[in-house]
């Protein structure tokens, strides 16, 4: 009887792992990612080395060309952002040095009373060797640009989970790369 519960139980886990691509995540909670219809997945603390929480900055403002804020909707997402990443460990939250991309996090770094770290959009192979590298923060946020964000995330994952860049009016991805102890990487692409 024991032996029928481990599978089964196994068998449901398996469930909560497969079939989130594309849901809308509701909140991560601690090591759970928690989807709008409820669904969960678990990520094994102990075989994992980092958590990347990747998104793009919320609406702009398209009437202001030179370094435009966000929209009132940009502004709500922001706090979405903030409400879903609550309940979890953030270790450093960095942003490009544009106020769309800082007010997208301004939100999360008061809750957590952070410091938002600035990159360079033009050089984001020093962002990424310094964030695979680094041994204080293991769990980031990191916001970028529509043209930046899957190339970050296909980088961290070692692979391409992305072909093109996102649309002009997308800016409702929600990206999870998890850097396993193996080497080996789980990529949760969701919405917000």
């Amino acid at each position: 009887m024991g032996i029928i519960a481990i599978i089964l139980s196994s068998c449901k886990q398996q469930e909560h792992q497969t079939g989130i691509n594309g849901k809308s995540v509701k909140e991560i909670q601690s090591n759970v990612i928690i989807t709008t219809d409820s669904q969960k997945v678990v990520i094994n603390e102990d075989s994992t080395a980092k958590i990347f929480y990747l998104v793009r900055h919320a609406e702009k403002d398209t009437s202001i060309k030179e370094d435009p804020p966000l929209t009132a909707e940009g502004l709500a997402r922001s706090t979405k952002i903030a409400d879903i990443l609550r309940g979890t460990r953030v270790d450093a939250i960095y942003s490009t040095l544009t106020l769309r991309a800082m007010f997208t996090v301004d939100s999360l770094a008061d809750i957590k009373a952070m410091a938002i770290l600035p990159y360079d959009n033009k050089d984001l192979k020093a962002l990424l060797d310094n964030v695979k590298n680094s041994e204080q923060y293991n769990r980031l946020l990191i916001v970028g640009h529509s043209n930046t964000i899957p190339s970050i995330t296909n980088t961290l994952a070692g692979r391409d989970i992305f072909t093109k860049t996102f649309e002009d009016d997308e800016y409702d991805n929600f990206v999870v790369v998890v850097l396993k102890k193996s080497g080996q990487s789980d990529v949760y692409t969701l919405k917000y």
